[in-house]
C-alpha cells in the first residue's frame, strides 16, 4: 500500500500547457488555492500552510501544524495531492504526532460526472491506530458548479489496512462517501466544508474539515479551521474523537 501511494504521487510530475485564467477560475480553480497572480488550468495550483493549533481529545496541548495541497487540472484528468502534519510537546514530552498523505485522481466523464481513484495514508501515535492505509475507487458528481459555489459528492468502495498501537493489523473492505463544498464570498475569501467517511465492518472513520480563508496581501492568506477525526472502534481506552482548532498563515500558488 505504501509503495502504491509513492508510485501514484510520482505521477504529479507531469508537464503541462496553459489556458485562460478566467475560465479556470470559474470551472476548475478554487479561489483560495489560486491566490497567486497567475493561475492556469494546465499548471499546478495549491497552497502551503503553517499555524498554531489547540487540540482536545486524546491529546490536550498546543503546538504547530502544517499542511499542503497541490492540484493539476486537465481536460480529462484532475489530480489532487495533500499532506498534513501535527506535532506537539508538553514539558519535553511528545503529546501529538500525526501525519497524512493523500492522492486522488479523477477521470472526467463529462462536465459534472467523473470516476476516481483515491489513496490515503494516516499515521497517528496517539489515536490507537498507528497506521490507517486505504485505497478506494468510485463515482463522483459535481452537483454545484458556479462562480460562487462548488459541491462535489462521491461514493465508492475499496480496502483499508489498520495497524494498531499494540502491533496487531487487520484488513477490511470499506465503503467510501465524501462531500467537498466551497462557497466563495469573494475572489479573496471562501468557506470550505469537507467530509470523508470510510465505513468498514470493524471500524468507521469520519474526517471533517471546516475552514474559512481570507486573503491578507498578495499570495498570503489567513485560515481558521476546525478538524474532527472520529474512529468508531479504537483500542486501549482511546477516545473516539479528536478535534483540532487552528489559525494558519497560508501561501497560495
Amino acid at each position: 500500500m505504501k509503495h502504491g501511494i509513492l508510485l501514484v504521487t510520482g505521477l504529479l510530475a507531469l508537464p503541462a500547457a496553459t489556458m485562460a485564467a478566467d475560465e479556470v477560475k470559474e470551472r476548475y480553480t478554487r479561489s483560495a488555492d489560486a491566490m497567486a497572480a497567475v493561475t492556469t488550468q494546465y499548471g499546478w495550483s495549491g497552497s502551503v500552510g503553517l499555524g498554531a493549533v489547540v487540540t482536545s481529545g486524546n491529546s490536550d496541548t498546543s503546538n504547530l501544524s502544517a499542511d499542503a495541497t497541490a492540484k493539476l487540472d486537465q481536460e480529462k484528468w484532475r489530480h489532487k495531492f495533500e499532506a498534513a502534519a501535527l506535532l506537539a510537546e508538553n514539558d519535553g514530552n511528545k503529546t501529538a504526532e500525526r501525519y497524512l498523505l493523500g492522492y486522488k485522481v479523477d477521470y472526467k466523464l463529462d462536465t459534472r460526472s467523473y470516476l476516481f481513484t483515491a489513496l490515503r495514508a494516516e499515521f497517528d501515535k496517539f489515536s490507537g491506530f498507528d497506521e490507517q492505509l486505504s485505497a478506494t475507487v468510485g463515482y463522483g458528481y459535481r452537483v454545484l458548479d458556479t462562480a460562487a459555489d462548488t459541491l462535489d459528492l462521491e461514493i465508492g468502495a475499496g480496502m483499508r489496512q489498520n495497524k494498531f498501537d499494540n502491533g496487531d493489523t487487520e484488513s477490511e473492505g470499506v465503503g467510501r462517501a465524501a462531500l467537498d463544498y466551497i462557497h466563495r464570498f469573494s475572489e479573496t475569501a471562501e468557506f470550505r466544508q469537507g467530509i470523508l467517511v470510510l465505513a468498514g465492518e470493524n471500524n468507521t472513520s469520519v474526517d471533517s474539515v471546516t475552514a474559512i480563508r481570507a486573503n491578507l496581501v498578495s499570495s498570503i492568506a489567513m485560515e481558521a479551521a476546525l478538524k474532527i477525526k472520529h474512529n468508531s472502534d479504537p483500542i486501549g481506552g482511546k477516545e473516539e474523537t479528536d478535534t483540532t482548532t487552528s489559525i494558519s498563515l497560508v501561501y497560495g500558488f
